[in-house]
């Protein structure tokens, strides 16, 4: 599905692109981008002087700022990344290392030591460092944006001592950093640990020591996702979510309802994280643009700053990304089974639990190919954002 909003300046057009998280789903923002590449001219630069990224978004954002000097091949790259993955990449997977995790959970319960001494998360992501290290070339960002090729590249994370949603970018000679309510805007070079810290899913994925605090996934405190990109200069917008627009159905009347479980309430817990602010934001913008477009010369301005009307484009799943992972929960390693089902998420009720998680090559594939296909039903939009003046 897509949203356009047609908002017209006159001020040069800087676009751009929205990244939020969604673990396994962000494989969906990969086929939307291939689909833009073939919209795009062949000999086109890269179209999104600003990229931000969120959790598993932000890995997506750092392979395209890597290469935004040459935009399809970080676009291929990306591709290849996903088309590939497997759980075994993110975190351990293996018999012996479920099994501890279940019985140090299992301990923690029975103990009540769910303080100090308890478990840090219910997974071990340390594999997904080496992967970074390997795949990313984060030395490559300084590089496109001293040959003008990208403006800035914006990463997110949340810090657990103080509550701030920082936002980590690396980018041109004067852009200024920014500060609201629990919101932060610090100029940084990034690094791993920026990209662990913001995709670093609580209790899931165990947090990040960053600037001498702890730090959690980006999605956890960002009430404002689509700020970032403005203060870093865009002016036009794409946003790839990963949750369909369509909203599910309330239990009829007399239908026998279970207690929700664990996994249910993990996926429920996630799916408002990852989502819930980007939806309210993009809700935000919308009320902003047809206020302003209500004022004589299109602005409102304030002490200290000037509110224009934001052409943006949003671009989400067609299809319920739930039932796709429903039909491969089985590609996940045994071991994953077994703790999945101790956790009740393998059931009708666990799929958004199923769907984050599901790092592997046959969920990602399909993703990306409804990605792809949604990004060129959207190839009008797309054109009218990206190449006109």
């Amino acid at each position: 599905m897509y949203w356009f909003s047609r908002k017209k300046k006159n001020e040069p057009s800087v676009a751009g692109l929205i990244l939020p998280g969604g673990g396994a789903r962000n494989a969906y923002q990969a086929g939307v981008l291939r689909a833009i590449t073939e919209i795009l001219p062949a000999d086109a630069k890269n179209p999104f002087p600003v990229i931000c990224g969120t959790s598993s978004g932000a890995l997506n954002a750092a392979v395209l700022a890597s290469h935004a000097m040459q935009f399809s091949e970080g676009v291929s790259q990306l591709t290849g990344i996903w088309e590939n993955f497997s759980c075994d990449k993110v975190f351990y997977s293996d018999a012996w290392t479920a099994l501890k995790s279940g019985l140090r959970w299992g301990t923690a319960f029975a103990t009540a030591s769910l303080g100090r001494s308890a478990p840090r998360a219910l997974l071990d992501n340390t594999p997904l460092r080496g992967f970074i290290e390997s795949h990313i070339r984060l030395a490559r960002i300084q590089q496109a944006i001293d040959s003008g090729a990208l403006r800035a590249l914006a990463v997110t994370a949340s810090t657990y001592s103080s509550g701030h949603s920082i936002c980590y970018f690396q980018g041109t000679d004067g852009l200024q950093p920014w500060q609201r309510t629990r919101r932060l805007g610090v100029a940084a070079e990034i690094s791993i640990d920026h990209l662990m810290a913001s995709s670093a899913i609580p209790l899931v994925f165990p947090a990040v020591w960053l600037n001498n605090e702890y730090h959690g996934d980006g999605s956890m405190r960002e009430s404002a996702p689509l700020s970032p990109a403005l203060h870093l200069g865009a002016n036009r917008l794409l946003i790839i979510g990963v949750r369909d627009t369509t909203p599910d159905d309330p239990p009829a009347a007399g239908e026998n309802v279970p207690y929700p479980t664990i996994g249910q309430i993990t996926g429920y817990m996630l799916d408002s994280l990852f989502m819930d602010s980007l939806d309210s934001d993009i809700e935000r913008m919308n009320r902003i643009n047809s206020t302003i477009s209500e004022t004589p010369d299109k602005r409102v301005e304030f002490k200290d700053t000037t509110l224009r009307p934001i052409e943006f484009l949003t671009i989400s799943p067609s299809k319920d990304v739930r039932e796709i992972a429903q039909r491969h929960a089985t590609a996940f390693p045994r071991s994953v089974r077994l703790l999945l089902r101790t956790l009740g998420a393998l059931t009708q009720e666990g799929r958004p639990l199923v769907s984050y998680l599901l790092f592997e090559s046959g969920f990602c594939r399909e993703l990306m190919e409804l990605g792809y296909l949604d990004g060129l039903a959207a190839e009008a939009e797309i054109r009218e954002l990206l190449l006109s003046e």
